[in-house]
């Protein structure tokens, strides 16, 4: 494949990866958020919305973004599963500085989270778990 298309197909990755992102930040938020009205602590209702989040985005990203439905489903969600866990702790450790020690919103707090997770899925996923 030449350099042309090899930069457009990883194009068309990322615009899939943000569609897949979007509908996981979506389903995510709408978890997190309806959560919250519970009064429960920003940390219990966070991870909750990632637990299904993970599901969704794994399954979406697999078959859609990359497309690599026809290899071993177990190796790539144990990968898929170390990377977004990892990925929460730290998103978990980011907001924990934000909002509990420097004091930020803590809705801007959830959100900055959510991006770092996101940016930061994306290449872990298209360089370790979907290669």
């Amino acid at each position: 494949m030449d350099r042309k298309k090899k930069i457009q197909n990883e194009f068309f990755t990322i615009l899939r990866y943000g569609g897949v992102g979007l509908v996981n930040t979506g389903v995510t938020a709408t978890v997190i958020f309806l959560l919250k009205l519970t009064s429960i602590h920003y940390s219990l209702y966070t991870l909750a919305g990632y637990a299904v989040g993970i599901a969704v985005s794994f399954f979406l990203n697999r078959r859609f973004t990359f497309k690599k439905q026809n290899e071993n489903a177990g190796k790539q969600a144990a990968k898929f599963i170390a990377v977004t866990v990892s990925l929460l702790l730290l998103t978990q450790l980011i907001q924990y500085l934000l909002i509990d020690i420097a004091g930020i919103n803590e809705t801007i707090g959830v959100i900055l989270g959510m991006v770092f997770y996101t940016g930061t899925g994306y290449i872990i996923n298209r360089i370790f778990v979907f290669r």
